[in-house]
């Protein structure tokens, strides 16, 4: 249980540094986004952003699971930061990157949508429509798509 706890206080304190990284400058720059992104997780998930968008759907949607309770705050905080990455690979025409992200992104949110009581404010259904035509446009690998499909056909 107690890593379950330090897994949570670390997504919280990257939740944290992403408010940083989105409010310290422009994202048009993808390559310091992208080199921002990576020393945030290092430093709260001792990974990498490539680390974070090649997560098995599975894990990925696991990380937000505290004991039998889904945290939506973590599976927020994860899919904003796969959301920034998403669109700072797209920037720099990496679709294969880009289509990793902003699928990941993409599971995270319908997930989060799905959760009970979860506090979610009227952005993540504007946020779920605009990675929806995104992902229609870029490459997914095929284990975020099956998650996808089976989220989409009721599965969690």
């Amino acid at each position: 249980m107690i890593r379950r706890d330090v897994l949570m206080r670390q997504i919280r304190q990257l939740g944290e540094a992403l408010a940083e990284i989105v409010a310290a400058g422009p994202t048009e720059q993808p390559n310091a986004v992208l080199d921002r992104l990576d020393e945030a997780l290092q430093i709260h998930l001792d990974g990498t952003a490539a680390d974070l968008r090649t997560l098995p759907p599975d894990t990925l949607l696991a990380m937000c699971e505290d004991g039998d309770r889904f945290d939506p705050e973590a599976a927020q905080t994860l899919a904003q930061c796969l959301h920034v990455q998403g669109k700072a690979h797209r920037e720099r025409d990496e679709r294969t990157e880009a289509g990793a992200a902003f699928g990941r992104a993409l599971l995270l949110y319908r997930r989060l949508l799905q959760a009970p009581n979860a506090p979610v404010s009227w952005k993540a259904g504007t946020t779920v429509a605009t990675l929806t035509a995104r992902v229609d446009n870029f490459p997914l690998d095929d284990a975020v798509q099956d998650a996808l499909d089976a989220m989409q056909n009721g599965a969690k």
